[in-house]
């Protein structure tokens, strides 16, 4: 396999990007929006040869998920700083029925835009509208298709390289990769 690629999660990147997916659609829950930036990044990736916000995708019971989203919307303290816990508290408020897996996301601002490159924009709105709107079970067996996802969890690995979210059929893999092996230590996402 490739040398480990791994980038540093740009956090008020990430606070901006659940803010945008909760102002299109409101109540969403946390297993959508982490799917949805995975699938994002993955194509923004296999387009551009760069994620979007860099996170670290964990390999968990429901698929691959990002690691710093799910600490930002459950407000995880010890994973996080007082800067990310404010920059999330002011972005916004988070919900959890009884009998629910997982937290609803409501806006309480309009994200900042400026944050965000028009690929960025573009690929979080394709995956929006691709698979925002599927189901839990649906999500959940796409994502466990993912060769990604599939090849960690089968070697034992918590954590999914970079390397594997670039498409084998991709026709420029190898090029991709190579640019993502030079930069990423170095990206300002």
């Amino acid at each position: 396999m490739e040398s480990e690629i791994k980038y540093k999660v740009n956090s008020e990147k990430a606070i901006e990007t659940i803010l945008l997916l909760s102002t299109l659609k409101d109540g969403i829950d946390l297993y959508h929006v982490a799917k949805i930036i995975f699938y994002a990044e993955k194509e923004h990736i296999n387009k551009y040869a760069r994620p979007i916000i860099g996170d670290r995708y964990i390999c968990g019971e429901h698929g691959p998920f990002p690691s710093k989203i799910r600490d930002l919307v459950h407000g995880k303290e010890p994973y996080l700083n007082t800067d990310d816990l404010q920059g999330i508290h002011k972005a916004i408020t988070v919900s959890k029925g009884d009998n629910e897996e997982f937290p609803h996301i409501s806006p309480l601002r309009n994200p900042d835009m400026d944050f965000f490159s028009e690929s960025d924009i573009e690929c979080l709105f394709e995956a929006f509208k691709k698979y925002g709107d599927l189901s839990f079970p649906e999500l959940r067996k796409l994502t466990h298709e993912e060769l990604c996802y599939y090849t960690s969890f089968r070697d034992g690995e918590k954590e999914i390289d970079y390397s594997l979210l670039v498409d084998n059929e991709n026709e420029n893999r190898d090029d991709i990769l190579n640019e993502m092996s030079e930069t990423a230590k170095y990206a300002v996402l």
